[in-house]
Order: structure tokens, then C-alpha cells, then sequence
């Protein structure tokens, strides 16, 4: 039997799941991680997940299609989106037939609380069940699948004070060998906290993964296969309001910085120059 991870950057639960197939095909096991895309002036993002459902299809041996959704159970869990921020934490482990193909992810949202220098804040949810239809997510084999909450994109505040919820997840299937890309940011040799970190592909016009530095300057943003990157630093990134949408192609880095993955960890310490 083969095992798939399936994982969420700003990685939450800790459940083990198995899907019991009355097919004679191989089955690989996916962990389930939840990781973050943090924002500066919020301090926490306490979210209440109720429940959490998939769809996946295969082929049986005799060439027919099979559509089959599935709830794991005991996958309750209230999470500090932002304490996740940079890490991987295994949430949950599904069982699935290779091949296959996941097809749909659901998750039953029960609230959220967002604090903000020191003060909670109460979170409207406008619609509790949150969908990712057609992730493309193929199984041929143990992996792991991240499920990364772009907080800058989910969280939302209006003019009336009310901060709303609506999550942007994006899941990303690994596969192959990887290693961290960690580091440090500073400013004049001092840490800079709470800094927008976002790493690229080289040609800088996707974005692999955000986070933000800790109260240290430190910052991770997970683990990548042998390649070049583009690390690219913000500061001061607010939330954005109810009318506007985060996107982090509007903004001019205050530093950047190449690094090469060859089959080791990379740290990289990254100097705001003073203007």
C-alpha cells in the first residue's frame, strides 16, 4: 500500500484517515497539511474548521468511471492561522486508489476570531462552506498535498469595522524531494518583524508561497525541490479593505534576494537597504 501526505500550509490538524476500496487497485495515502499567508496588523486568525469532505474519481478494472466522496471523521480543530505561518503541520492522512484524481475538497468553516494588538474581534463568515473545484490534484503515488491559506486574500475589513472571511486556499501536490528555504530579514542589521516574504519562480511572475517574518525577523517558507528562486521582501502590508483585492504584483519589494536548492536546506539573510 502506497501513502499520499496531504498537508496545509499553516499546517492544522492531527488526524489519521484510512478509505477502505473494494477494488483490487493499488492505494496511496495523502497527508493533509495547513499552512498560512499572514498579514501584519493581526497578531492571531482563530479559525473553528466543523468539517471537512473530498471527491475522487478512478477507473475500476473494468474501465468505468467511479465517483466517490468522502468524510473523515474527528477532524474538528480550532487553529491560530497565523502561528502556522512558514510550517507545515500534518492535519490529517487520506487513502486513496492509484490512480486517481481529487476532484473536489470542502471544509465547513463554524467561526473565526481575529486579534488585533491584543483585542478580539468577532469574524463574519458570509458562506460557512468553503469549495476547491477541480484542484488538480493527480494521485499516482505517496505525496503530500499543502493546502496554503492566503490570509491576505481571505480576510477582509469594511467601513464599518467588521472584518469578513471568505478563504483563499490553494493546494499544492508534492511529490519529490525537498528541503526548507528559511532565513532572516533585516533592516540596518536590526530583525524586521511582521515583513511580507513571498518567493517566486524566476522568472518572477508566479508566486510559490508567502509568509511573514516572526517578533525575530525569522521567516520559512517551506519546503521546494532542487531549483532557482526569487525571495521578495515587503514591508507594511495592510489588510485590504472590503472593495479591494490583494495582489501582491501591485507592490514593490523592498529587497529581494536569489537562492538555489541543491539537495540541502537554504538559509538566506536578507538586508532592507536604508532609503
Amino acid at each position: 500500500m502506497k501513502k499520499f501526505l496531504v498537508g496545509i500550509t499553516a499546517v492544522l490538524l492531527f488526524v489519521l484517515f484510512g478509505c477502505i476500496f473494494n477494488n483490487p487497485l493499488g492505494k496511496s495515502v495523502i497527508t493533509v497539511y495547513l499552512t498560512d499567508k499572514p498579514i501584519s496588523d493581526v497578531d492571531k486568525l482563530t479559525v473553528s474548521i466543523k468539517e471537512f469532505t473530498y471527491h475522487y474519481s478512478y477507473e475500476d478494472i473494468n474501465g468505468e468511471e467511479i465517483g466517490v466522496w468522502a468524510t473523515p471523521t474527528n477532524v474538528a480543530t480550532t487553529v491560530d492561522i497565523l502561528s502556522l505561518a512558514g510550517t507545515e503541520v500534518s492535519w490529517l492522512k487520506i487513502e486513496l486508489p492509484t490512480p486517481s484524481t481529487v476532484t473536489q475538497l470542502r471544509f465547513y468553516i463554524e467561526s473565526a476570531t481575529v486579534t488585533v494588538n491584543g483585542t478580539d474581534y468577532p469574524v463574519t463568515i458570509p458562506n460557512p462552506e468553503f469549495k476547491i473545484i477541480n484542484p488538480s490534484i493527480t494521485v499516482v503515488g505517496d505525496g503530500q498535498l499543502i493546502l496554503d491559506f492566503d490570509v491576505l486574500r481571505s480576510l477582509k475589513l469594511n467601513n464599518n469595522g467588521v472584518y469578513k472571511l471568505t478563504p483563499v486556499i490553494k493546494p499544492i501536490l508534492r511529490i519529490s524531494e525537498a528541503y526548507n528555504i528559511y532565513g532572516l530579514v533585516t533592516e540596518n542589521s536590526t530583525p524586521v518583524s511582521k515583513a511580507l516574504v513571498a518567493l517566486f519562480d524566476t522568472s518572477e511572475s508566479t508566486v510559490l508561497r508567502t509568509t511573514f517574518t516572526d517578533s525575530d525577523g525569522r521567516f520559512c517558507l517551506g519546503k521546494w525541490p532542487n531549483n532557482e528562486y526569487v525571495i521578495k521582501v515587503y514591508k507594511d502590508v495592510q489588510i485590504p479593505d472590503e472593495n479591494s483585492e490583494f495582489n501582491i504584483m501591485n507592490l514593490t519589494e523592498d529587497a529581494s534576494e536569489v537562492v538555489i536548492v541543491n539537495g540541502e536546506p537554504v538559509f538566506v539573510t536578507i538586508d532592507i537597504p536604508i532609503t
